[in-house]
């Protein structure tokens, strides 16, 4: 497994390098902001709000989807006031790429149990293939479902969406060429919050 790559900055609180993706800018216009590790980010969110927190930092995971593709997580702690949030997702290039997951708990509970929740929730998500690869279609969709997320496209600077589907890359304009093939069926669509399964 590769180390997680460093930012070009350090936490202003521990004056220790920030890996790719733990780092948040806390503050206030009117205060300034500070560029926090995640560790100092919860620390100081426990003091503010009187909560017993102990911070956990997971190691990177290893798994394989239902292709016997694996895929690396990486794994961020974010205590959000009354709720943890625990993220699992994978980076290309020292960007957040791929499968993204996310569970919420409770700040005073185990965050240990909480992984395993994450961990068998990921397990099922990559059990399942929603598109298939024909050579003369390309990629289409598979037994008639698809589950995904929705992520910013460069590309389109915000016009259309890009989608994530079975940890791919997929835009709007090619989703809509896998639909074309169902001309004529209908649809349902449903939005969830990222922390709830699908």
């Amino acid at each position: 497994m590769s180390p997680v790559q460093s930012a070009p900055y350090t936490c202003d609180t521990c004056r220790q390098p920030i890996a790719v993706c733990d780092g948040i800018s806390y503050g206030s216009i009117e205060r300034g902001y500070r560029q926090l590790c995640s560790r100092c980010f919860n620390e100081e969110i426990a003091r503010t709000d009187g909560i017993d927190f102990q911070h956990v930092e997971f190691q990177p995971l290893e798994m394989s989807d239902a292709a016997g593709q694996r895929h690396e997580f990486h794994f961020r702690v974010r205590l959000l006031g009354d709720r943890v949030a625990l993220n699992a997702f994978e980076l290309r290039d020292d960007e957040p790429c791929g499968y993204d997951f996310q569970a919420l708990g409770d700040p005073q509970g185990d965050l240990f149990a909480l992984m395993g929740q994450l961990v068998e929730r990921m397990r099922r998500a990559l059990a399942l293939r929603h598109l298939k690869y024909e050579k003369q279609f390309g990629w289409t969709i598979a037994d008639f479902l698809v589950r995904g997320s929705i992520t910013w496209d460069d590309e389109q600077d915000g016009r259309a969406p890009l989608l994530m589907i079975d940890g791919r890359e997929i835009s709007w304009e090619q989703f809509g060429r896998m639909l074309m093939s169902f001309e004529g069926w209908q649809f349902k669509l449903e939005i969830r919050d990222r922390s709830k399964e699908i």
